[in-house]
């Protein structure tokens, strides 16, 4: 994740506080996680005066040799702090997949909901390319 063949959009949102932060791989995802969790938060307030609660929960696993929760079932924090939270991680080394899915797994079975719809993201090609 620390290589720099792949870094955050210029013209992104808040691209300037990524680089500045993580100018490499793991740049490029948050860049595209804040996108995206910029996207969900609109379409959820749109036409609203106040935000209200999402149905959306968010769930951030980091993996080198180990895995590490970061964010688990969160469904208060705006776009910007998400990415704040993410930003205090740099890379390290390593790719350990299968304790990254195991990870995930335990996330998932432990805060199951049946009127959610699990999400596993293709950034993982990204991260591995």
């Amino acid at each position: 994740m620390a290589n720099v063949d792949h870094q955050p959009l210029a013209d992104a949102p808040l691209a300037d506080l990524i680089r500045h932060r993580v100018d490499n791989r793991l740049g490029a995802v948050y860049s595209a996680l804040y996108s995206f969790w910029s996207a969900r938060h609109a379409v959820v307030t749109s036409g609203q005066r106040e935000a209200s609660a999402r149905r959306d929960a968010y769930s951030v696993v980091l993996f080198d040799g180990r895995a590490e929760h970061i964010l688990v079932n969160d469904f208060t924090r705006t776009p910007e702090q998400l990415l704040n939270t993410v930003l205090a991680e740099r890379p390290s080394g390593g790719t350990d997949f299968s304790k990254a899915l195991e990870a995930a797994h335990t996330i998932m079975e432990q805060y199951w909901n049946t009127e959610r719809l699990v999400n596993l993201s293709g950034l993982i090609s990204l991260i591995d390319s």
